[in-house]
């Protein structure tokens, strides 16, 4: 092994055995966080009921807009508190605060996972519930007088540390900065991608990737962003400016944070959302997949996994040349047929076998 090599290892090792190990906190992606209200009303005890009926339905839409692909959500009826309020499991007060007829609060709203499931199985909207791997994200501050990430003033870590990371189809751990974090990695080496340092600091916190993320206040009146780096959904690579307008660099920053946050979700979703249904509506087909490599193979089987009405496909055996799988269905297997073709794809019936292959 070159040297080199060997050196860079040893340093990852070593950063590795400096740094204390974090421990991921379990998320749920039916739990909606920091969800703000503000309400009048005759006396502060009809402004809190007012209060709490816009936080759940505020809520609902947030988990929709987070689980749903872009527009799914609009198949859905418009729903009232009261049904909302059926579906939820629990809700928490993070902040709160009561005038003579104003109520102000901050709140944690969760929601039963199996109720929610059925509602969207019922209108056929699309949807993922599955995480994606935690990625760590270190926000670097650019200014003239340099970058800040640990210390003195940073917007945008402020802006992301406000959104809810931990519950996202996107996972994201901001790092604590505490003095352990100060010691690993400085500004300006994420600011340049330090391969090492930052491999160092993904080990601490036990992400499986890291994502470098600089902002910076422009001449222009604008926030100019970028986020970069590699993620199980494929590589990141945003660059975006957001103008900043009466409401300052603070709100222009949450905005861009909270933009980047959704278009990850969103690549996520596009990657893994299909049409969910009951195990009591499938229907099971034994199919034969050829196929003459590797990636042809993968391709096929993503192309009937994201078929509408498809709940699952079961890999029953593999070779070099083809697959046998069993495909868990809904609907008459002409349905079926039709909406493989969708996707370019033929089910078809050869002697006494179904295979399935591209048209």
């Amino acid at each position: 092994m070159p040297s080199n090599t060997i050196g860079r290892l040893a340093g990852i090792m070593l950063a590795g055995l400096l740094l204390i190990w974090i421990t991921p906190v379990k998320a749920d992606v039916f739990t909606i966080s920091h969800v703000k209200v503000d309400e009048k009303a005759a006396d502060a005890t009809k402004a809190k009921v007012k209060a709490i009926g816009a936080a759940q339905l505020l809520a609902f839409r947030r988990l929709m807009r987070r689980i749903t692909p872009v527009g799914s959500d609009e198949l859905l009826p418009q729903f009232g508190a009261n049904e909302v309020s059926r579906m939820m499991s629990g809700m928490t007060f993070e902040e709160e605060r009561t005038g003579p007829t104003r109520y102000i609060a901050t709140l944690t709203i969760s929601f039963l996972p199996d109720t929610v499931r059925e509602l969207l199985y019922q209108y056929k909207v699309p949807f993922a519930e599955e995480q994606a791997p935690v990625v760590l994200l270190l926000p670097v501050w650019k200014t003239s007088k340099g970058v800040a990430l640990w210390e003195g003033s940073n917007p945008w870590k402020e802006a992301w540390v406000k959104l809810d990371l931990q519950n996202s189809l996107t996972p994201v751990l901001v790092p604590l900065g505490d003095l352990t974090d100060i010691s690993a990695i400085s500004a300006e080496e994420a600011a340049a991608g330090d391969a090492i340092k930052l491999e160092a600091l993904r080990l601490r916190y036990g992400a499986d990737k890291v994502l470098v993320s600089i902002a910076e206040r422009r001449d222009d009146a604008s926030v100019f962003a970028t986020l970069t780096g590699e993620t199980s959904f494929g590589a990141v690579n945003y660059a975006k400016a957001y103008p900043v307008d009466g409401q300052g660099v603070k709100a222009a920053t949450d905005y861009a944070a909270a933009q980047f946050m959704a278009t990850m979700e969103e690549s996520w979703k596009t990657a893994v959302a299909k049409i969910n249904v009951p195990t009591s509506n499938f229907n099971a087909i034994t199919v034969a997949i050829p196929f003459d490599s590797l990636a042809e193979w993968n391709s096929i089987r993503n192309r009937i996994q994201q078929t509408y009405g498809v709940g699952e496909v079961q890999i029953d055996s593999l070779s070099a040349r083809g697959g046998i799988v069993k495909v868990l269905y809904e609907g008459d297997i002409q349905q079926f047929q039709s909406e493989l073709q969708t996707n370019g794809l033929i089910l078809s019936e050869v002697g006494d076998t179904w295979v399935i292959q591209p048209y």
